[in-house]
C-alpha cells in the first residue's frame, strides 16, 4: 500500500495513510468524500493527505479485505460508495495501534531553516514572521476548539471522540512550538543579532 503524503513509514502489510483511514472508519461508515473531509480535520491537526490517494487505498484496503463497500446510486452518473471497516481491518489496525513509529514526518518550513543563511535576510524574516502570526491564528482556533470539545465531554478517556480531543490538543501545542520558534526566527534574523530563545512566552516578547 502507498504511503500517505505526510509520512512515508509504512508496514509489510500497510501504510500510514491505510491505518488512518482505518482509523476514520472505526468512528463509523463513511464515503470516499467524507473520508477526504476528515483527513482535513481533525486528523489535518498533524497529518494530511491528497485527496488523489484515499480512492486508490480505499481500494486496496477493500481487496485486503479490511473494509467493505456498499454501492448506492449517487448524485451522478457514478455510483455512490459507503465503506465500512471489517473483522480483519480492526484486528490490523489494533496490532499497527501498539507498534512504535519509525518515521519522522518531513518539514519543508524545518528544511528552509537550516539554509537560512543561504536566502535574502529580510525576505526569510517576513517568511517566519508569516509562519508565526498564522501559528497564532490557528492556535486561537484550535482553542477554541477544545473548548466546545470540553464541553462536549470529550475530554473523558471513555467519550467516542476522545481520540479527536487528544489530536487537537497535540495540534495546540505543536502550534505554540512554531509561534515561538518562528518568532524568535524571524527576529534573529530581522535584527542580525544573537536572541535568546524564550520558549512559549519569548515569541511575542521578541515582537513578532
Amino acid at each position: 500500500m502507498g504511503a500517505g503524503d505526510g509520512d512515508d513509514s509504512a508496514t509489510a502489510s500497510g501504510s500510514t495513510l491505510g491505518y488512518a483511514l482505518l482509523s476514520l472508519l472505526t468512528r463509523g461508515p463513511a464515503t470516499g468524500y467524507q473520508l477526504s473531509s476528515q483527513v482535513k480535520a481533525p486528523l489535518g491537526h498533524f497529518w494530511t493527505a491528497k485527496h488523489s490517494q484515499i480512492y486508490p487505498e480505499l481500494a486496496r484496503l477493500a481487496a485486503a479485505g479490511w473494509v467493505s463497500a456498499v454501492e448506492q446510486a449517487g448524485p451522478g452518473p457514478r455510483a455512490k460508495k459507503t465503506y465500512e471497516i471489517t473483522p480483519d481491518g480492526l484486528a490490523a489496525l489494533r496490532a499497527w495501534l501498539v507498534v512504535p513509529p519509525v518515521a519522522q514526518p518531513r518539514s519543508e518550513i524545518t528544511l528552509k531553516a537550516y539554509a537560512a543563511n543561504s536566502g535574502d535576510p529580510a525576505a526569510m524574516a517576513a517568511l517566519y514572521g508569516q509562519l508565526a502570526e498564522r501559528a497564532e491564528r490557528m492556535l486561537a482556533e484550535y482553542e477554541q476548539d477544545a473548548a466546545r470539545m470540553r464541553e462536549a465531554g470529550m475530554d473523558h478517556p471513555a467519550h467516542p471522540r476522545f481520540g479527536n480531543y487528544a489530536v487537537l490538543l497535540m495540534g495546540i501545542e505543536s502550534q505554540r512550538t512554531v509561534r515561538s520558534w518562528a518568532a524568535w526566527l524571524a527576529a534573529s534574523l530581522h535584527g542580525g543579532e544573537r536572541i535568546p530563545y524564550g520558549g512559549p512566552s519569548g515569541a511575542r516578547d521578541n515582537g513578532y
